[in-house]
């Protein structure tokens, strides 16, 4: 028999930390809160807890002016990002970092885009190094701030379903204790997405998920987003993820994720598939390239070629913590050859193909016509490197998921919209697991990247989807 508990105002689904802002709030407002968390261990892995904890809008300070940052993300949108969630975001920046800071949240600031970074920050070495780091230590406090403030979190106790009940929501829950029902006038989800169920992955994002590197907590798994579309929210997006590329060792080491990564490499070079050809728009910058070479008919099939000015210049060793030195020092591959025709046997492709297609991409930065290639290369947001300074080099790449874009559909207010756009009372969502952009907008190569820059703002939260992140 289903036990059931009715005496809450708010039930957060997920301690992530879109949940335990929401629920501090919540009961900073004076309302009785529970938070619903799954996992049961004391530090639960999520990708709050692997973040880097940056907060900005597409590389603008989350403090700075509402005008201008409604700006930033109408251009790197290309306007199709819902016009409230922009707004509501623009003009709570600010808000946000000085209620983080009331919270007794250390932010530090490091210089350019990066003004708000949770402390301690990690910016050294290769690797996963999460403990009492940036998302480890803000995820702690807020959990003692929210005990502090008689709210619950019931670890090991995980939302299945979802009922619209008369003055409020019904939650069905599992947990080793047995189910339970939990029933309150509003219910925040805040779980994550789903770039950990496979299922979902094979659905909407890559027909061969196993073959994604998972760069993230491996615990979001979309139960908030099949809860809410099986009473009726809509969702947008589902296509879409936020990744990098990394070397494919990556897929077999936990030396060579989340950091390096190869995605300014990968942009100021040339990316190929396992026959040797160009297959996207390098110019458009890893987090496109990574959703594309995740719909290859071999995501494990794709290396970057480069040279030596590539792997010397900023491409190479401009990052906090770079390839170069950071990919070999991790025991990550790096093919290394005194000519392009050498590099083609290395990698397995036919040499004068690669070098064809060297040569042609060379000509085109010569003449100005890398937008007559086959796929167009663009260089306004990534500048195109030539491949001539030997040595050579190719790094076999793998495509890494870090939280998905898509996901449900909520208002400037955070509530969910049914299939009409219309609110469903008392329901509500933040985080990785909301969609951002308007509904009649599809996955396309021109958009994803910028759309990467977008979700970074959102989230109710207003700290996961990138702005808040292990990048």
């Amino acid at each position: 028999m289903a036990k059931t508990d009715v005496q809450h105002d708010v039930i957060v689904i997920g301690a992530g930390i879109a949940g335990l802002v929401a629920a501090n709030r919540a009961a900073q407002l004076g309302k009785r809160v529970i938070v619903l968390e799954k996992s049961k261990e004391e530090r639960y892995l999520c990708n709050s807890r692997y973040t880097y904890g940056t907060f900005h809008i597409n590389y603008t300070d989350v403090a700075a002016d509402e005008d201008v940052l409604f700006s930033k993300i109408e251009a790197c949108s290309d306007g199709l990002a819902r016009k409230d969630l922009a707004r509501a975001i623009a003009k709570d920046g600010r808000r946000l970092v000085q209620w983080l800071k009331s919270e007794g949240i250390d932010l530090v600031d490091l210089g350019g885009f990066q003004t708000n970074v949770l402390a301690p920050p990690w910016r050294e070495g290769f690797g996963l190094n999460w403990r009492g780091y940036a998302g480890d230590v803000a995820l702690a406090r807020l959990e003692e701030n929210l005990r502090q403030r008689q709210g619950r979190i019931l670890r090991g106790t995980r939302a299945r379903a979802l009922k619209l009940a008369s003055g409020g929501i019904e939650v069905a829950t599992d947990a080793a204790a047995g189910a339970a029902k939990f029933n309150a006038p509003a219910v925040v989800i805040a779980d994550g997405g789903f770039q950990a169920d496979f299922d979902m992955i094979r659905a909407h994002i890559c027909p061969a998920p196993e073959k994604l590197l998972a760069r993230n907590g491996g615990t979001a798994i979309g139960d908030g987003l099949r809860m809410a579309q099986s009473i009726g929210a809509a969702s947008t997006g589902l296509d879409m993820f936020y990744g990098h590329l990394h070397s494919r060792d990556a897929m077999s080491t936990v030396r060579l994720w989340p950091r390096p990564y190869v995605d300014e490499i990968a942009a100021a070079g040339i990316v190929i598939d396992a026959d040797g050809r160009r297959f996207a728009d390098e110019g458009l910058g890893g987090i496109y390239l990574s959703n594309v070479v995740a719909r290859l008919p071999d995501p494990l099939g794709a290396t970057i070629v480069f040279d030596q000015a590539i792997w010397d210049g900023p491409p190479g060793r401009g990052h906090t913590q770079p390839p170069n030195p950071l990919l070999p020092e991790a025991g990550g591959t790096l093919h290394r050859a005194a000519t392009i025709a050498e590099l083609a046997g290395l990698i397995g492709i036919a040499p004068q193909r690669l070098e064809e297609l060297v040569r042609a991409y060379n000509a085109a930065i010569d003449a100005g016509t890398l937008h007559m290639l086959s796929p167009p290369r663009r260089s306004d947001r990534y500048g195109a490197w030539p491949i001539r300074t030997a040595p050579f080099y190719a790094i076999p790449i793998c495509a890494a998921i870090t939280n998905t874009m898509g996901g449900i559909v909520v208002d400037g207010n955070g509530a969910v919209l049914d299939q009409s756009d219309t609110p469903m009372p008392g329901l509500f969502a933040a985080g990785s697991t909301i969609g951002v952009s308007e509904r009649r907008c599809p996955f396309r190569k021109n958009t994803s990247p910028a759309r990467r820059e977008v979700t970074s703002a959102f989230g109710g939260r207003y700290a996961w989807k990138n702005t808040y992140s292990v990048c």
